[in-house]
C-alpha cells in the first residue's frame, strides 16, 4: 500500500506477529501498472502514492532482480511460504494477521528459519497399468 512507508513498516517489525513475510505469492487482483527500470521498492511505493488513484490501485510489488514496479487492484494474495524470526511461534500469530505486506524480492536475507505453510494430506493414486502397443510386420 502506498502508507504507512516501508521505513515506518520496517521499523515496527521488531520479534512481532508482523515480523513475518510472506514468500512465493500469487496476487489475485488485476495487473493494473507496469514499469520497467524502478530504481528500489521505496520508489515503486512513491509512484503507488502518486499515480495509483489513476489506476485505482491499492497494492504494488516491487521485483528487485528485474527492477519492475507491478500494481494491483487489490492486495490481496496467496502465499505458500512464511519466514520470520523464532519467536513468536508464527502458529500463535495466526495466518490473518501474521505476515507483512512485502515480497521476496523486497525482503532483505536473514537467518531466520523458514516455515512452509501446511498443505492438505498427500494423496495416493494406485498406479495403471501401462497401456501396450502391438504392430503387425507383413
Amino acid at each position: 500500500t502506498a502508507s504507512p512507508s516501508l521505513d515506518e513498516c520496517s521499523a515496527e517489525l521488531q520479534d512481532t506477529c508482523n515480523s513475518f513475510v510472506r514468500e512465493s505469492c500469487y496476487y489475485t487482483g488485476d495487473v493494473v501498472f507496469n514499469k520497467t527500470s524502478v530504481t528500489d521498492s521505496h520508489s515503486c511505493q512513491e509512484l503507488l502514492a502518486t499515480l495509483g488513484f489513476v489506476y485505482q490501485a491499492e497494492y504494488f510489488v516491487y521485483d528487485s532482480a528485474d527492477h519492475v514496479c507491478e500494481f494491483f487492484s487489490k492486495k490481496e494474495s496467496v502465499c505458500d511460504i512464511y519466514s520470520g524470526p523464532v519467536l513468536p511461534d508464527f502458529d500463535e500469530c495466526g495466518e490473518a494477521s501474521s505476515a507483512a505486506p512485502t515480497t521476496p524480492t523486497t525482503a532483505k536475507p536473514t537467518a531466520a528459519p523458514t516455515t512452509v505453510k501446511p498443505t492438505a494430506a498427500p494423496t495416493t493414486v494406485k498406479p495403471t497399468a501401462a497401456p501396450t502397443t502391438t504392430s503387425t510386420v507383413v
